[in-house]
């Protein structure tokens, strides 16, 4: 449950990222749950926050404060009692109805293209963090990710890894596809020397 200390520590969170994804967000709970579940969302919200993030004067292409991101998917989870499955399938569902991504994707013919433009995508969405691919074998059917220099709320961690499953899925074209996140920041025995969440990807 959100609460007064949980506001304190995400408001910490440093960093800011692009309005499209509150946008993203709207419009994937105006899908699930109609106009009454986006009302009771906006309602919820105004407890912690003076802006509705979920309204046009927000910029699309506008710099919000990253933690607003957060709050935005921790409010989405306590009003609607999700858990895990549900934010992943959150994430899951982005990029499949963006616009922007598809228009992207039309000119990456190749999921070795596509992740290697990705920290150029990173970069245009969000100002911390940048992604790497370690390793891209098509032949092994196997992708490695690493999003560095991103330690920022594990609610992040399953939505990000719905929204890397469906880019994947979008360029390879292949619903028999695999995901994991075999590193953490936010994992007890990590090491702070890496740094680093590493998503490991499969598909037949």
């Amino acid at each position: 449950m959100i609460n007064e200390n949980t506001i304190k520590e995400i408001s910490k969170i440093k960093g800011e990222t692009r309005g499209t994804v509150f946008y993203t967000d709207a419009r994937y709970v105006l899908n699930k749950k109609g106009e009454a579940g986006l009302k009771e969302l906006r309602k919820k919200l105004k407890e912690y926050l003076d802006e509705d993030i979920y309204d046009k004067g927000i910029k699309s292409t506008g710099w919000y404060p990253l933690w607003w991101r957060v709050l935005s998917l921790l409010l989405i989870k306590d009003v609607f009692n999700w858990g895990e499955e549900e934010i992943f399938e959150m994430g899951f569902s982005a990029p499949k109805h963006s616009f922007i991504v598809k228009t992207v994707l039309r000119y990456f013919i190749s999921i070795e293209k596509t992740f290697q433009e990705s920290r150029k995508y990173w970069e245009k969405h969000y100002s911390v963090g940048r992604l790497e691919t370690p390793e891209i074998n098509v032949e092994k059917k196997h992708l490695t990710i690493h999003l560095i220099d991103f330690k920022v709320h594990p609610i992040l961690c399953i939505y990000l890894k719905g929204y890397f499953k469906a880019i994947a899925v979008l360029v390879v074209k292949s619903e028999k596809m695999r995901i994991k996140e075999t590193k953490c920041v936010f994992d007890n025995d990590y090491s702070d020397k890496e740094n680093y969440h590493e998503f490991i990807i499969n598909w037949e």
